[in-house]
């Protein structure tokens, strides 16, 4: 029980700082997406490393980013909270679907498996930005239609792969010591 919920503040807190660290690269015009989106591999790592158990910590973590970033609760759309909700469980039902094919073996040998894992990210994104489309927006919404779903699904895997990239680099011999990977 107390590593599950060390294990939710970790992910929770890993959404809220990538969210918070790409503010400054958010578009004014919602068409267009953030072209770093960090917090997609946040969200991947965690699940591979913690386990599906860090989906409240991560969704709580979206939220809470999405609080600050908006100045408070009455700011904050009803699509935005789906958004993010669904940028919390369309990941987790990627890799149980991988799994099933055999193909969600992420980290083998204290390692990361890119074979598994760059798949991973490019389906992630692909479904994630395709989930909401199909349920947030109709597609005469956009004047850019598909720059939107261009430029989101860039961002997706863009900022999963450099988020990764980066932790694996700084914390493997931390994730490694704690028996992590």
């Amino acid at each position: 029980m107390i590593k599950t919920l060390q294990y939710n503040l970790v992910a929770l807190f890993s959404v809220f700082i990538t969210r918070s660290l790409i503010i400054p690269m958010d578009h004014f015009n919602s068409d267009i997406g953030n072209l770093l989106w960090l917090p997609m591999g946040a969200v991947l790592l965690s699940y591979v490393v913690f386990g599906f158990k860090v989906f409240p910590g991560l969704l709580v973590g979206y939220l809470l980013a999405e609080l600050f970033i908006e100045g408070g609760s009455a700011n904050i759309a009803q699509h935005e909270v789906v958004s993010r909700t669904i940028n919390t469980f369309v990941p987790l039902i990627v890799i149980l679907f991988m799994q099933k094919l055999n193909v969600g073996e992420f980290i083998k040998n204290q390692r990361l498996n890119y074979r598994h894992f760059v798949p991973l990210i490019v389906i992630a994104s692909l479904t994630t930005t395709l989930t909401k489309v199909a349920l947030l927006y109709a597609p005469e919404q956009f004047s850019a239609g598909k720059v939107y779903f261009q430029s989101y699904v860039q961002g997706d895997i863009v900022g999963a792969i450099t988020f990764i990239v980066i932790v694996f680099f700084i914390a493997k011999p931390t994730l490694i010591q704690n028996k992590l990977i």
